[in-house]
């Protein structure tokens, strides 16, 4: 398998958007697609973990990596089991961990092309 592509380039920065939406749009979002709150974070997460090469390609600047980083670890801090009340449409418009994601990705959408 070669590198990853510009599609999956912005893929990425549409997952940073999503996750930079209010909660009404990514639970609109959610619908639409069928999908569990979890799938707001799938595609970042892929495309997190490709930036490297993203970076290298000329697809993402560099300037956005410590905010991107920042977003991944608010993500991470959500994550496990003891964590499950966090990942409902509910969570999304109530929680304050999900207004702390929507402010981490929409400082680092504005770094992004």
């Amino acid at each position: 398998m070669g590198e990853p592509g510009a599609r999956a380039a912005l893929g990425f920065v549409r997952a940073v958007a999503v996750l930079a939406s209010d909660a009404e749009v990514q639970v609109a979002w959610l619908s639409r697609a069928g999908a569990v709150v979890e799938e707001l974070v799938l595609e970042f997460d892929q495309g997190h973990r490709l930036l490297p090469a993203f970076v290298d390609s000329g697809w993402i600047d560099a300037a956005a990596v410590p905010a991107l980083a920042e977003l991944d670890r608010q993500l991470d801090e959500m994550g496990g089991d003891h964590q499950r009340a966090l990942w409902t449409a509910e969570a999304l418009a109530t929680r304050p961990e999900w207004d702390r994601v929507r402010f981490l990705a929409r400082a680092a959408l504005i770094l992004l092309p």
